[in-house]
């Protein structure tokens, strides 16, 4: 996961230098992975490269009183509401994680947490969740390696580039933080990408799969 991490900022990186010599890299991103002036107005870009396409991933703790509930509750974790993403936890299923003494947490353990909780390809009915999430950080344009650019909840900035239309799963996922300690694990959401069924944009801030898109800065 590392690696992931380290080539997903690479690629922002990248994204944020090519705006940049163009003149178009707003002074200001506002916690958001890239961004572009257009008609001197500001606009954000989420940036993700084609290892790592997954989006708002969220911790749900455990206790014997409240149950399965989120670590903290935000904008995003009230769309996951919206959606039921925490009634498809098994409601019988008591994690050892939050049972056993930490210290006392076996490889056995940790496993059987990990094959209760984890649950892949649960279907979005349509990437509304993931238009609000990035409308809430003001963010309506998304950049995908060798897919390319477009527009989420709306085309803010009139470009005329398609609309990011993929195939959204939901995950959930008991994922490991460190080897050492076997009790150092979380559980969380997340949304995932299909992005071998996505239609390549005719736009590309690279220039790779399509056209630099109209950005007049």
């Amino acid at each position: 996961m590392q690696q992931n991490w380290n080539l997903g900022q690479i690629y922002e990186k990248k994204i944020q230098d090519i705006l940049r010599d163009r003149g178009l890299l707003p002074d200001h991103l506002c916690d958001n992975d890239a961004g572009f002036k257009h008609h001197g107005l500001p606009f954000f870009v989420e940036v993700k490269n084609r290892t790592a396409p997954d989006f708002g991933q969220k911790k749900i703790n455990w206790t014997k009183q409240r149950g399965w509930h989120w670590t903290e509750k935000d904008d995003i974790t009230d769309l996951y509401d919206q959606f039921g993403v925490l009634k498809y936890i098994d409601r019988s299923f008591v994690p050892r994680r939050y049972t056993v003494s930490a210290n006392s947490i076996s490889m056995l353990d940790k496993r059987f947490d990990q094959q209760q909780f984890e649950k892949r390809g649960i279907m979005l009915d349509n990437p509304k969740y993931l238009y609000e999430f990035y409308a809430k950080k003001n963010c309506y344009y998304i950049q995908i390696e060798d897919k390319g650019f477009y527009h989420l909840k709306t085309d803010a900035a009139n470009l005329i580039v398609p609309r990011f239309m993929p195939e959204l799963t939901l995950r959930l996922r008991a994922k490991t933080h460190h080897s050492i300690p076997i009790y150092s694990y979380s559980f969380f959401a997340v949304i995932q990408v299909k992005t071998n069924r996505m239609v390549k944009s005719l736009f590309d801030l690279e220039e790779k799969v399509g056209e630099f898109p109209p950005i007049a800065g």
